[in-house]
């Protein structure tokens, strides 16, 4: 049976045995430095303890600091100082984090060794990353240059985890896990690293899964940890039961949602882990909101601001104001909780956090999209729409120029390796002219050596300028181009209208398409299933499009077919339009989609067409009047089309296909 005073019974034992061992190693000190066989056997048992996340090591290792002072021999303190930086980091105490890496530098410097000094270094982008992303790849991709003859399973691994965090950082999730994967296996292949382990990289991964809003993937690398967060240290294991709360509710399973996030809070306040526990404390309010349980919202946010008030977690409290104010704004008072929202986004701005700007817009265009009031979320909308513009070409620029870093750094260590030749064959022509017998045999062969060299370092680098050419093609292309289906997507669309002026929309036809049920395609065969129709519905629309028009991807279950030189008032026009949308309905509707396991799913399609006077037109207002089209062609009974030509509007019917039984089935039942 468990007892309420069980854990704090553990704890004063664990408290007993660090006194007893922090005693012995005192009593050690006490006639001056540990002889190098007994300093040595007290860190073999300082670190089974560290590496068992044992929350009591922390005090214990400073009170050992004694037998290790800054005289002894480095094969002593070094050691000492990456455990004493490893409890630092378990105990979430960032500053002496980077005190210990200071220190370590200096003292791998001194010794020579270049593998600690470049671990010492990566400390450096830890402190650039919180406040400078894009400045922290830039340092960590010259150290990875600095130090590529180092070959310290240690530093390859925390140099791949770090442009993990860094990449996340970017909002470029894609990269950021092909690092961790990198970082895992290095980890696979060296379990007796101290740092980074396999549960960190895992941890590290899910955040990232929690980025993509992929739940599923952050529930599967999650490492095992038991209700007390046993196997971790605390802050780790707080940090996986808030991660598992988040996948959770996403996945809809709220009751386990708030399990998870009790554990973490419970663990949180047992350890004093302030700044955590305003997370948990704001990731629940935002929980609440999804239930649309706002009094509960309410005070779980109130609760996390004056937490992150106390103990100066400035992005907590901002998170804690903004979860405040959608839920008094849920609850009806809806000017309070806008002024909260408003404020936050006020700071954001100030502070230059975009990418949180842009989610906390978009919020609140759909609260106030739910309050009645349109004007004010079409505003929000509309400044989400900027930002999240402004936030892709600065990803893009900043994505381009770190790739043009690494290239350079390359280059620079090509420079050098040349000139420390040149300065080595100049050494020997000096000793050569002592020695003239060996000239002509030695300085053969060392020429042939050194062509060889330099011929496979400018294949080196003719190769990395191959390959900066391809990166950059494929981030062009993938700016412009759907990754799922190959369309081109929205954004392309949006500035070829730009770059064709404001009769952009005149003499167009614009058909805006919506896949029937998709939601109830997801829920009935599974996201991947779905991603199998989008995909084969992209196929058959580009098929049957043909060269009349383009085909894109517009967002969603959403695609958009657009064609140039026709005219509202040609009678032909609009009957040749209609034939295509015919085509589109019967093409999609003509075959159940293959979704793979045996699994054929029936799938129609609605639409709504607007074809435009050829006088000027902005393509902004057909688009508005297509999708008015779709939706009626939604309520009318999905399936179907709108073709709206002028004044007149015209329905279309697929020629021999009705809305799928098996889809309107699984709607209803949805």
């Amino acid at each position: 049976m468990n007892s309420p005073t069980a854990p704090h019974r553990l704890r004063r034992c664990r408290r007993l045995r660090g006194a007893v061992f922090a005693a012995g190693v005192l009593a050690a000190c006490w006639a001056g430095p540990a002889r190098p066989q007994e300093a040595g056997g007290a860190l073999r048992a300082l670190e089974a303890r560290v590496r068992a996340a044992d929350a009591g090591v922390l005090p214990d290792l400073l009170a050992a600091g004694k037998a290790f002072p800054e005289g002894s021999s480095y094969a002593l303190r070094a050691p000492y100082l990456r455990l004493l930086r490893q409890a630092y980091l378990d105990a979430g105490d960032a500053a002496a984090v980077y005190r210990t890496d200071a220190a370590l530098l200096r003292l791998a410097g001194a010794a020579g060794d270049r593998a600690g000094m470049a671990n010492a270094e990566l400390g450096r982008v830890g402190q650039r990353l919180a406040s400078d992303p894009a400045a922290a790849l830039e340092l960590l991709s010259a150290i990875d240059g600095r130090f590529a003859d180092v070959d310290s399973p240690a530093f390859l691994a925390a140099v791949q985890q770090l442009y993990g965090d860094v990449y996340v950082a970017l909002g470029q999730f894609d990269f950021a896990l092909s690092h961790y994967f990198k970082a895992q296996a290095l980890c696979a292949r060296h379990p007796g690293l101290l740092h980074p382990t396999a549960n960190a990289v895992r941890l590290s991964m899910a955040n990232a899964y929690v980025y993509s809003q992929a739940p599923d993937k952050v529930l599967a690398v999650l490492p095992p940890a038991g209700r007390d967060g046993a196997a971790l240290a605390q802050p780790d294991a707080a940090r996986a039961f808030i991660y598992r709360g988040i996948a959770q509710t996403m996945l809809g399973a709220m009751r386990e949602g708030h399990a998870a996030y009790r554990q973490a809070l419970a663990i949180a306040q047992a350890h004093g882990l302030a700044r955590i526990e305003a997370n948990v404390l704001a990731n629940i309010a935002d929980a609440f909101l999804q239930q649309r349980d706002y009094r509960q919202a309410a005070r779980a946010a109130r609760a996390a601001m004056a937490l992150a008030a106390r103990s100066g977690d400035a992005g907590n409290g901002l998170i804690a104001r903004a979860n405040l104010g959608f839920a008094l704004a849920g609850g009806g008072q809806v000017e309070q909780g806008v002024r909260h929202i408003d404020g936050v986004a006020a700071e954001l701005r100030a502070s230059g956090s975009l990418p949180d700007l842009a989610n906390v817009l978009a919020e609140k265009s759909r609260m106030l999209a739910r309050a009645g009031r349109y004007r004010q979320a079409w505003q929000a909308a509309q400044e989400r729409e900027e930002i999240t513009g402004r936030l892709s070409a600065a990803e893009r620029e900043r994505t381009t120029a770190v790739l043009r870093e690494q290239f350079d750094v390359q280059q620079r260590a090509v420079q050098f390796e040349n000139l420390r030749r040149e300065n080595a064959l100049k050494d020997h022509e000096l000793r050569v002219r002592r020695r003239w017998q060996l000239v002509a045999s030695g300085g053969a062969v060392l020429a042939l050596l050194l062509c060889g060299f330099v011929w496979r370092l400018y294949r080196r680098a003719a190769c990395a300028g191959r390959r900066l050419e391809q990166m950059n093609g494929e981030l062009a292309f993938h700016s412009t181009h759907d990754a799922l289906t190959g369309l081109r997507n929205r954004r392309s669309f949006h500035d070829a209208m730009d770059a064709r002026g404001a009769a952009a929309g005149g003499g167009a036809c614009f058909i805006l398409l919506d896949i029937d049920h998709f939601k109830a395609i997801n829920d009935c065969h599974g996201h991947a299933a779905g991603d199998a129709v989008l995909v084969e519905v992209a196929r058959r629309l580009r098929a049957a499009v043909g060269a009349r028009g383009a085909t894109m991807r517009w967002g969603g279950e959403e695609f958009l077919v657009h064609c140039d030189g026709v005219g509202a008032e040609s009678g032909v026009e609009a009957g040749v339009k209609a034939a295509l949308l015919r085509d589109l309905l019967d093409a999609v509707a003509a075959t159940p989609v293959d979704a793979g396991a045996g699994a054929a799913i029936a799938v129609s399609i609605s639409a709504g067409a607007v074809v435009t006077e050829p006088a000027q037109v902005q393509w902004q207002q057909a688009l508005a009047r297509a999708d008015r089209a779709l939706y009626d062609a939604k309520r009318g009974g999905r399936n179907r089309a709108w073709l709206v030509a002028g004044a007149a509007a015209r329905l279309v019917l697929p020629g021999a296909h009705g809305v799928p039984a098996a889809v309107d089935r699984a709607a209803r039942a949805a």
